[in-house]
């Protein structure tokens, strides 16, 4: 018997756009999916929901499933997905504080795109010089695109993220009250709480994410592999949904009432101007400057942005290789395998006539401009793929690109399981 009645589980963000406008512009039932959606408020929550059952499917960082797949975290091999939910959508924002002084520090390096973290690094020097306690950031999760695209940002500067400034993790709704209130420096989080903290004049956007690595993975749906192996057909209906879903909410006539069905209480509940911007591309600050255009902040289906690229899984392991959250002999092609599983995204592709690739995973890194990938059932327009220092990731030759790092033996100071809740922090942002 096919199941139709499912639970799926989102964060409050405004990339859960897909399933928000599946559910309330009816699409879910169109395809004979009785949905209830139940909003998360932290990403361990969402995880352990999935875990036990208590939900079907789950709007989830894509970390989160390859380290599953990996045998980490508290339900080893217990997730996979199919299906990527979109690309870019993150940002790293500071104080104000902060951001005056960075641009006090280094003025000549603050209006520069992609901004690096050069006048932080003299910030941080400063500091260990006079003796100060480190800068804090925070993140939504220890393995996440967040984690790795702050130390990704950090380390291009020369900044140890494990030694040279503390890192903790907040849910990601308490992100804004954490940095008005002095207790974290800055942050890197999905919308809308980037764009809130600067509307209310508490902070500035560094850089987004995609100018870390451009169109690099996001969240994903993420379903048990018990449940997968057990409901092909509903699963099968459900990528066909969500596919239909993220199409619409792709086209830029469309983004407008998407950012307002988000911003509904049913979903992300804030306010429509803090979450407009995140689906349109407009008004982002970022650096000091008003980026009146970046359409490419959050990508939902255009470039395959649903097609879930093993390569993107890869990359995913190698920073945990780089950051000492694996160690270096895993076996980076099964894991990738089990975690991401496209052919069945191509079944759901193919049903609704949508152009797929044939091939399962791509270099990184090699693209400035826009492209076309012609290794697909039909030629796919590709937006770039460029990241911020220039590196190309070969999903063929990991050793190399590791190597290119120099990598980490010691664990990081953070695990899965400590999450650092705001009531722990007490310290003053720095004057």
């Amino acid at each position: 018997m096919t199941k139709t009645d499912l639970t799926i589980g989102f964060a409050r963000l405004s990339d859960c756009a897909t399933l928000a406008a599946a559910d309330a512009r009816g699409t879910f039932t169109k395809y004979g999916l009785n949905v209830s959606l139940k909003r998360f408020d932290s990403w361990a929550a969402l995880r352990d929901a999935l875990g036990h059952r208590i939900i079907d499917a789950a709007h989830m960082l894509a970390p989160m499933v390859v380290v599953s797949a990996a045998g980490l975290g508290p339900f080893p091999g217990a997730f996979t997905t199919s299906f990527t939910f979109n690309l870019n959508g993150n940002a790293i924002t500071v104080s104000t504080a902060l951001y005056d002084q960075m641009c006090a520090a280094a003025p000549d390096t603050m209006h520069r795109r992609p901004l690096s973290a050069a006048a932080l690094k003299r910030l941080v020097l400063q500091r260990q010089e006079t003796g100060a306690p480190p800068l804090v950031f925070a993140h939504v999760y220890p393995y996440s695109m967040h984690a790795y695209e702050l130390r990704y940002w950090l380390g291009a500067a020369g900044i140890d993220p494990h030694r040279d400034v503390q890192l903790i993790v907040l849910p990601p709704g308490q992100m804004v009250d954490s940095l008005a209130a002095g207790l974290i420096d800055g942050y890197c989080v999905g919308e809308p709480w980037n764009n809130a903290a600067v509307v209310a004049g508490y902070a500035r956007t560094l850089i987004t994410s995609g100018e870390i690595w451009s169109n690099g993975p996001e969240k994903v749906l993420a379903v048990r592999k018990d449940w997968a192996e057990s409901n092909p057909d509903t699963h099968l209906t459900l990528l066909k949904c969500l596919l239909e879903s993220s199409a619409w909410i792709d086209r830029p006539e469309n983004r407008v009432t998407a950012a307002q069905i988000v911003s509904g209480s049913a979903y992300v509940d804030a306010p429509f101007d803090e979450v407009v911007g995140s689906l349109t591309g407009r008004n982002r600050q970022t650096g000091g400057e008003t980026r009146i255009d970046l359409p490419d902040f959050n990508v939902f289906h255009r470039y395959a942005a649903n097609f879930p690229w093993r390569s993107h899984a890869k990359w995913i392991l190698s920073q945990m290789i780089r950051w000492g959250e694996a160690p270096r002999e895993i076996d980076i092609n099964a894991i990738s395998q089990a975690a991401f599983q496209p052919d069945l995204y191509r079944s759901a592709a193919r049903a609704l006539a949508i152009a797929c690739p044939s091939i399962d995973e791509k270099t990184e890194g090699t693209h400035e401009h826009a492209w076309v990938l012609t290794d697909a059932t039909h030629p796919i327009a590709f937006g770039p793929d460029r990241f911020m220092d220039g590196r190309i990731f070969d999903p063929a030759d990991i050793d190399a690109y590791l190597d290119g790092f120099g990598v980490r033996t010691q664990k990081p100071r953070m695990s899965e399981t400590d999450v650092v809740q705001v009531v722990r922090l007490s310290r003053p942002v720095s004057a």
